[in-house]
């Protein structure tokens, strides 16, 4: 059977697969129902395949997540979460789909896609994530995103989470101009790389030294704006023009 909620996700902690249902006498609650009377039919396949499954009746949680309506089944890979776009009564199409990202995880670098709501919950969840803002029809993104899917599984092992995003209104409200861009966010502070994205030995050191060193970090007037809606204590120097026109931060 189903695991409940109060089960752990998985045995590596890298790995899990969370099903989001109602709790109510709606249609969609039947829906729910008949979800996961087909997905217990695999509770043990996910099982030796090292991926816990459990499920969860928490709707303002869905929402947080941008689920849409439930039920909805998403596949948690080192945190990132991979929302399931099929028909959830297909139990042979779930198993595959979920073989399928098992294995894109173990063996190569994928760096993840993910949607603007849920970005804005990785961003204030996770303490090191690496973001890089693409356009999937530009040659110079996918000439970059190349170059940085040869560092995923290094970012991982220093645990910095890595996901793409092709989404130009979000770049926008960023402060973001030029595509592809990778900005690094810990405990939700942006740092915008201004380095060479197709140097991958050069991102990967100086996504290291983040991790390592504490600097005053340098933000666009849109990320200034987010991080003060967002409540942030924070000290602000006003710098005259160094490179570019500059904001430094001192995060309290």
């Amino acid at each position: 059977m189903v695991a409940g909620v109060n089960i752990v996700l998985d045995k590596t902690a890298d790995y899990g697969k969370l099903e989001f249902e109602s709790r109510s006498d709606k249609p969609e609650c039947k829906k729910c129902s008949k979800a996961l009377q087909e997905l217990e039919n695999i509770d043990d396949e996910a099982d030796q395949l090292g991926i816990g499954f459990v499920k969860i009746a928490d709707e303002s949680l869905a929402e947080e997540y941008n689920l849409g309506s439930l039920p909805a089944l998403v596949y948690y890979r080192h945190q990132i979460p991979i929302i399931y776009e099929g028909e959830l009564t297909r139990e042979e199409d779930v198993l595959e789909w979920l073989v399928q990202n098992k294995s894109t995880g173990d063996e190569d670098d994928v760096i993840e896609d993910v949607t603007a709501k849920t970005l804005e919950t990785l961003i204030q969840s996770i303490d090191n994530l690496v973001v890089l803002f693409y356009d999937n029809d530009d040659e110079d993104s996918m000439q970059v995103l190349g170059e940085l899917e040869n560092i995923d599984d290094d970012c991982d092992k220093h645990g910095i989470q890595f996901v793409k995003i092709d989404d130009s209104a979000t770049a926008e409200e960023f402060g973001i101009d030029g595509i592809p861009s990778l900005v690094y966010f810990e405990k939700a502070i942006p740092n915008v790389y201004d380095g060479d994205l197709e140097n991958e030995d050069e991102i990967l050191e100086w996504l290291v030294d983040q991790l390592e060193k504490d600097e005053i970090e340098d933000v666009t007037d849109e990320m200034l704006d987010r991080l003060i809606k967002d409540g942030k204590n924070m000290a602000v120097l006003f710098c005259e023009s160094f490179l570019d026109s500059a904001i430094a931060l001192l995060f309290i």
